[in-house]
């Protein structure tokens, strides 16, 4: 069950047939925030490369068991960071949802900061997912993500812009996150994203916990959004 069930006021419908791009595309867009690889040096593992294969089962059946209030078409969110965020657009894939790969930062800056590190074969499957992408990839603009007003922290703006696009793609939104339950390693992380998206009337389906993942390999129980 989600912790804080989408805030559907009146005037969304209305507003929604008043944007300029024919009103919401799709019934459901469902955005995912989540841990990338551990890159090498990291102290204290969070999301080690062993553990791909369990968190992608987790991340599929979360997907696949959810229920949306409402019938009609869905649509995924997220970034292009090794693991969650790849694993995400692969698993929806697989199911036949169709994604938007949304960077904070430049191609090859986006790849250099938070593809790279985790190895060449993440860097692969990156450049795959762009290209299939096609005209579904985007990057964001200085003007994008100013929900919170403005900020210097593109990991911060990243998330809310990812908020903007979900409430212009559709009225039933929810958001699944790949999570340690911890506070991020800098702004704009998992737990950022959590919280705003609860501000902003996201429906906030219950984490998938990397504590869990690691322990079992077995994936919490899907989620339905409410």
């Amino acid at each position: 069950m989600p912790d804080s069930a989408p805030i559907e006021r009146p005037e969304d419908a209305h507003a929604a047939g008043a944007r300029g791009d024919g009103g919401t595309k799709f019934a459901h867009a469902l955005l995912f925030t989540g841990h990338m690889i551990d890159r090498a040096d990291r102290k204290q593992p969070r999301f080690p490369a062993w553990a791909e294969g369990r968190a992608r089962d987790a991340i599929h059946a979360a997907i696949a068991g959810l229920e949306w209030k409402h019938p009609g078409a869905t649509v995924g969110l997220a970034g292009g960071a090794s693991g969650g965020d790849i694993l995400f657009h692969e698993c929806c894939e697989e199911l036949g949802i169709p994604t938007r790969v949304q960077l904070a930062l430049p191609a090859d800056a986006f790849e250099e900061e938070s593809v790279a590190p985790a190895g060449p074969g993440w860097v692969e499957r990156y450049h795959r997912l762009l290209e299939k992408a096609g005209a579904e990839l985007h990057i964001m603009q200085p003007s994008d993500g100013m929900l919170e007003g403005a900020t210097d922290n593109i990991w911060q703006r990243a998330n809310l812009w990812m908020i903007e696009e979900a409430n212009r793609l559709a009225t039933e939104r929810a958001l699944l996150a790949l999570w340690d339950g911890k506070v991020g390693d800098g702004p704009g992380g998992t737990e950022h994203f959590l919280e705003v998206a609860r501000e902003c009337g996201i429906g906030v389906l219950a984490p998938i916990m990397m504590e869990r993942v690691l322990a079992s390999g077995e994936a919490n129980d899907p989620s339905s959004v409410v």
